[in-house]
């Protein structure tokens, strides 16, 4: 009667650990996603016109002054989770050093991704840009006479304001999320 007893012990035992669900291990919640954006300075187009210099004359390149506001990764595109895309962003500065001007580049440097809509990133690249502000450029001009390497350091030199154009790439990029800025174009 004993072993009976033992028996069906260990039968209800082993039914009662068969009918258990098992139990579902932790999955770590999928981390909401997240945006990155780098920039960089990049050439100008090439039919851009250039300043020709002469041996009495020296261009000083304007200064971005910091902290500069960078865009916002689009929020209604973060849960795509798309490859990084890049947009170019030419910017007119004027002699005061503000943005008079910024619009999207396009040229073959810096063609829209295929399959991918780039107004949401061309929009907050726009946003950014026209809040940002240089110490302005400026060309220096030393008598005619002058006759060494910096005609910013000639005696008399004139140093004039100048308007000019830059242009940046801006890449928006996020990996399984997280976010992930690297530099493009010039070094």
């Amino acid at each position: 009667m004993i072993r009976r007893v033992g028996w069906l012990v260990c039968m209800a035992g082993l039914v009662g650990c068969a009918s258990a669900p098992p139990i579902a291990p932790l999955q770590p919640p999928e981390p909401s996603p997240q945006g990155a954006v780098g920039a960089s300075l990049i050439e100008p187009a090439a039919e851009t016109r250039r300043m020709a210099m002469q041996r009495n004359r020296r261009f000083i390149h304007p200064n971005l002054d910091t902290p500069a506001v960078m865009p916002i990764y689009p929020a209604d595109q973060l849960a795509l989770r798309l490859a990084p895309v890049v947009v170019c962003i030419d910017a007119a500065i004027d002699a005061t050093g503000t943005v008079a001007a910024a619009a999207a580049r396009t040229d073959a440097t810096c063609e829209a991704p295929a399959g991918i809509e780039v107004a949401g990133f061309i929009d907050a690249a726009l946003a950014a840009v026209r809040q940002w502000t240089y110490a302005p450029a400026l060309l220096c001009v030393a008598p005619e006479s002058f006759d060494s390497t910096d005609a910013c350091q000639a005696d008399n030199v004139i140093e004039t304001p100048t308007a000019v154009r830059l242009s940046y790439a801006f890449r928006f990029s996020q990996q399984a999320g997280t976010p992930e800025v690297e530099r493009i174009g010039a070094p």
